[in-house]
This record gives C-alpha cells, structure tokens and sequence, in this order.
C-alpha cells in the first residue's frame, strides 16, 4: 500500500516515506533515517531569545559549528550543530560573550515536517546557484 499526500503528518505512520519535488525523486527511506540524515543524527537546540532578530540568527549562523538554524517562533530558534553534545556549550558560550539574552534552552530531535523544510530548502538554493552560473 502507498499513499501519497501534501500531508506531512502522514510519515508518521509509514514505513518508508518518499520526496518528490518538480518530477524528480529526492529521498525514499523510513521517516526515522530521513531525520537521521540531518546534521547530528537531527539532534538540535531550540532556543527561545529575547527580543530576536535577524541579526541575531545571523551570529548564530557565524558560529564556527552551526550547520544550519532556523526561526521556527517570534522569538524561537531550532540550531542544528556539527558534533551537537560537543558544541552545545561552546555555542551558549559564544551567545553569552555577545550578550544574546537566552530565556530558555531545550535539546530534541527534529520531526519530520523540520527535515521536509530543511530538505526542500537545500534544493532550492541548489536551483539558485545553477541559475547563477548560467
């Protein structure tokens, strides 16, 4: 049996889930390896900061170990690291030194709508930079 939807809620309950995108297959694995394939098996900080902005996410993206981050609130960021139980500390330590107000950390795993955006999004830029060279 297969089902296909725009639903993504509907991995939960498969056993393998597959990415299309324009026509073309990105991904076919079990939901659980899809989120595993992202940087630290999916692990990531969801961080709540006072009175975020761009510019913050942008410290945060310069932070030599963040392989990607993500506004997913108003004041809510989810930070994807190389080596996560290694540069966990090291990253609070780098927001402290540039007086980035953190009101609340916790440590999850990626769902699969998470790895679905990050996924469709490295194909897009993917799609900009073959523009460019053109």
């Amino acid at each position: 049996m297969f089902i296909i939807t725009h639903d993504l809620e509907a991995a939960l309950v498969c056993d393998k889930t597959a990415i299309l995108r324009k026509g073309k297959l990105l991904d076919f694995d079990t939901p659980h390896n899809l989120i595993s394939s992202l940087p630290s098996n999916g692990l990531l900080a969801r961080l709540s900061i006072e009175n975020l902005t761009g510019e913050i996410i942008d410290i945060i993206a310069d932070f030599e170990h963040c392989e990607e981050v993500s506004r997913v609130g108003n004041d809510v960021v989810e930070v994807f690291l190389e080596d996560f139980e290694e540069n966990l500390l090291p990253l609070i330590d780098y927001l402290l030194e540039r007086e980035v107000k953190i009101m609340a950390m916790s440590r999850d795993v990626a769902n699969f709508r998470r790895y679905f955006q990050l996924r469709i999004k490295r194909e897009e830029e993917k799609d900009r930079l073959e523009l460019l060279e053109k």
